[in-house]
């Protein structure tokens, strides 16, 4: 098949820091490659995409009407099988309703599904969400059928390392942002006498001040509120952390920190949002809690001494970035053969 996959203007693929929809863009990108498949992606024109993947070069933070125009021509052309658009704006419909016949063209929400607008004026829009829980509420709220394909991460790359000691502080790794809850976990860890180790991108936020309430949480000891790392150092602090905390104040898409930390045998406490119980096995990866107080009580508990790291390992291995590339590579092959939802 000769394949498109659209990714935003935000970073160059591979992105150089810790960045998730870029970086399963430039993954789903190889793996298609590696299939078999002709690829083209969209994205900054200083990306480093693999010998044999054409890029069509846009500009880096470009508005997505302008980096459109550049590929616009190519989404009409009928030259792709399947063409993914990734970006935030989706300005691919405007070719979906400029044409006399139904383009090939997938459409992601990569956030809260809440945060969707008015559906496209277009018949088969031909949505894509990464969990169950996403593609619920897509598909009420727009009366429309919703495909899903979870996401995938790199297991060679996220693995345990047994030399590595486990110690007794926590992790908090997202974005300073009001719908990451990192306030509310800083507070957990406050009131329960733990340590918090955060690291957080900045490049993406919402609310200034918040972030600079989230810096003002640390203390240097208990509480150290940290910039963002290489995804390098992420493996790294997996494996040494007691669990992950994850307090989604919004539909969880998927989470891929939560499968990258049970890849390096680490457990999760996480908020039940979203996809959240479609990857923690309850009490055996990790816990599903509805309130503070429930994730207070499993750490004065020390409830993830309990949780085995192999089970977590075990779990994460059944969301492989190339499991997730075949399940995208099957929805393409329905496009192929015309068939469109």
């Amino acid at each position: 098949m000769k394949i498109l996959m659209i990714s935003t203007t935000m970073f160059n693929l591979p992105p150089p820091g810790y960045s998730g929809l870029e970086m399963l863009v430039y993954q789903w990108a190889c793996e298609f490659q590696k299939a078999g498949h002709q690829v083209t992606v969209v994205a900054p024109g200083d990306s480093q995409l693999p010998e044999g993947i054409e890029l069509i070069s846009v500009g880096l933070r470009e508005p997505e009407d302008a980096a459109y125009l550049k590929y616009k021509n190519r989404l009409e052309s009928g030259e792709f099988d399947a063409i993914e658009d990734n970006t935030w704006l989706w300005y691919s419909v405007l070719s979906q309703m400029e044409s006399a016949k139904q383009l090939p063209i997938i459409h992601c929400w990569h956030t809260d599904p809440y945060g969707l607008g008015s559906p496209p004026p277009i018949q088969k829009p031909c949505m894509l969400a990464f969990s169950r829980a996403q593609a619920e509420i897509i598909g009420s709220r727009w009366n429309v059928m919703c495909q899903v394909v979870h996401h995938g991460i790199d297991l060679s790359f996220y693995k345990p390392d047994p030399s590595v000691k486990r110690g007794d502080r926590y992790l908090f790794l997202a974005r300073y942002t009001p719908e990451k809850g990192f306030l509310e976990i800083t507070h957990l860890a406050k009131k329960c006498k733990v340590g918090l180790d955060a690291f957080g991108d900045l490049e993406i936020i919402s609310s200034q001040d918040y972030a600079t309430k989230c810096f003002e949480e640390s203390d240097g000891r208990q509480i150290r509120v940290n910039m963002g790392i290489p995804r390098e150092q992420t493996v790294k602090e997996f494996q040494s952390h007691r669990a992950l905390i994850t307090w989604p104040n919004y539909v969880e898409i998927f989470g891929l920190t939560t499968v990258e930390a049970m890849a390096c045998g680490c457990p999760v406490i996480s908020k039940d949002s979203g996809a959240a119980r479609e990857l923690i096995v309850n009490r055996k990866t990790g816990f599903l809690v509805s309130t503070l107080e429930e994730a207070e009580e499993l750490i004065r508990t020390d409830a993830v001494s309990k949780i085995n790291p192999e089970d977590c390992v075990k779990r994460a291995r059944q969301f492989s970035i190339a499991k997730s590339a075949k399940d995208h590579l099957r929805l393409f092959e329905d496009m192929a053969n015309g068939i469109y939802w």
